[in-house]
């Protein structure tokens, strides 16, 4: 057996994880200024009370995405090196995650009209575990 080091990456590669992070709180930052006025149609609370909670939502949104896209980034190029199924199967869950966000991201409902999220106490509180989630996992996958 071939008792090889492994391969650890350094430099770049473990600055990606928190240039992704500070490109998705930037980008969400951006694009809360973007926030259409359609919030508040139907059986939604009006928009103006919840504002700060929906920009907040957003830009923990956009960071969440951010973290999904590098994921699928990794994972796509860890499949184009070395064709393993488990690649494979990890990049079409990571997709599959990364279209949900997309279809309930704050900025895309609102432009249907639709107030993009249930007011809750828990609300960043959840977005937040999702973000450490994704940066351990993109912290391990650089690895």
């Amino acid at each position: 057996m071939d008792s090889a080091p492994q391969k650890t990456r350094t430099g770049p590669a473990k600055l990606l994880v928190p240039l992704v992070l500070l490109v998705g709180v930037l980008a969400g930052i951006a694009l809360s200024y973007s926030v259409p006025l359609p919030f508040g149609f139907g059986p939604f609370p009006p928009f103006d009370q919840f504002r700060n909670l929906i920009i907040v939502h957003m830009v923990l949104s956009t960071v969440i995405i951010c973290l999904q896209v590098a994921l699928v980034i990794v994972y796509l190029k860890v499949y184009a090196e070395t064709g393993a199924r488990f690649a494979l199967g990890i990049l079409v869950v990571m997709s599959a995650l990364l279209f949900q966000s997309l279809f309930q991201y704050p900025l895309l409902l609102g432009f249907v009209g639709r107030t993009p999220i249930e007011f809750g106490p828990y609300l960043s509180a959840a977005d937040l575990f999702t973000i450490a989630a994704y940066t351990i996992f993109l912290y391990l996958s650089l690895d």
